[in-house]
């Protein structure tokens, strides 16, 4: 039975211009599925459209949701059909989301190693659009993000690999690769192996990977040319453990959404790591994916995954003491 979040986990935060220099508290925007804790929604990855609207994807019905923020109700705007892969019906596991200049949302479909397409005119409640191809040859695609010439990153989970394409789409190539590495939780039996997760771009243009395997984030220099350096690991932390959706503030400041802790960390344009955010697997987050910032406020998909901190007290497999797929919001 899904319980009521009725205590806010203070921050302990400084020096964030997105969300001010006092401790700001996560509590939940919204509950994607009010009647269940048993995850019959799954969402994995978050943005926002230039107006402040928040968008997800549903990994079970392959619907894509709007929700304003002010009036937070889900509006389903268009959807990911399942496909014929392998000779079975496979749904698309879409991962991370991003809006390209045009308008169109770009979403990593991990299960068919591509990125599909929804286009601007397309996210209409009144007729939701049905998302198609962008872009090919990016098995694992999980991750996506755009830099400022409108070419588009995907991370390749397991494989380490970074894939790029051009604002058209097309096949990807490999520009980068993170060295693959396996980690045993502390169950002793559960093996994370997923090296390239979350992206995103600085000022700078270079590129930051979450590797949630070490717990660490990987950057990657590009030369004037457009070519990625070799990967250089920037920082690795114990309070990185499940390293997943990575997003910047207003001053520069890395946020992670460590998803094994239950935890929201910053990282300082020096290197510098603080953790902000811890809590059980009461809320409000639970096992945080990923996170994006829209004026004062971060806004952080829970994934819900019953592992390590989100499992219930004395569960090895359950995670119904919070209130499953949901929105957190965080604010002053």
């Amino acid at each position: 039975m899904k319980t009521v979040i009725t205590t806010l986990v203070a921050l302990a935060l400084s020096g964030c211009a997105s969300l001010g220099p006092q401790t700001p508290s996560p509590s939940i925007l919204v509950d994607l599925d009010p009647a269940s804790a048993d995850r019959t929604v799954i969402i994995e990855s978050i943005t926002a459209s230039k107006g402040g609207l928040l968008y997800v994807a549903d990994r079970v019905s392959g619907n894509v949701m709007r929700i304003d923020p002010m009036k937070p109700q889900p509006v389903v705007v268009g959807r990911i059909a399942a496909r014929q892969v392998n000779g079975q019906n496979t749904a698309a596991n879409p991962s991370g989301m991003v809006f390209n200049a045009q308008g169109d949302l770009l979403i990593g479909a991990s299960a068919f190693g591509e990125v599909v397409r929804l286009r601007a005119a397309e996210l209409d409640p009144a007729r939701p659009g049905v998302a198609q191809t962008f872009a090919t040859g990016a098995p694992g695609a999980n991750g996506v993000e755009i830099d400022r010439q409108g070419r588009l990153y995907i991370s390749g989970g397991a494989s380490g690999n970074i894939f790029r394409v051009g604002p058209n789409g097309g096949a990807a190539e490999t520009v980068a690769t993170v060295e693959r590495f396996t980690r045993t939780l502390p169950d002793g039996r559960t093996q994370q192996a997923i090296v390239a997760n979350g992206l995103a771009i600085d000022k700078a243009g270079v590129v930051h990977v979450a590797d949630t395997a070490r717990g660490a984030v990987w950057r990657i220099a590009l030369d004037s040319d457009g070519r990625a350096q070799r990967p250089v690991l920037w920082v690795q932390n114990s309070t990185l453990e499940g390293a997943d959706g990575l997003a910047f503030d207003a001053r520069g400041h890395l946020w992670v959404a460590a998803n094994e802790l239950n935890a929201l960390v910053r990282i300082s344009p020096t290197g510098e790591v603080t953790e902000v955010a811890r809590n059980g697997a009461a809320g409000p987050l639970e096992f945080p994916a990923a996170l994006v910032f829209v004026g004062d406020a971060g806004y952080v998909a829970n994934f819900d995954t019953p592992r390590r901190v989100n499992l219930d007290a004395g569960s090895t497999t359950t995670a119904r003491e919070g209130i499953g797929a949901s929105i957190a919001r965080v604010t002053r």
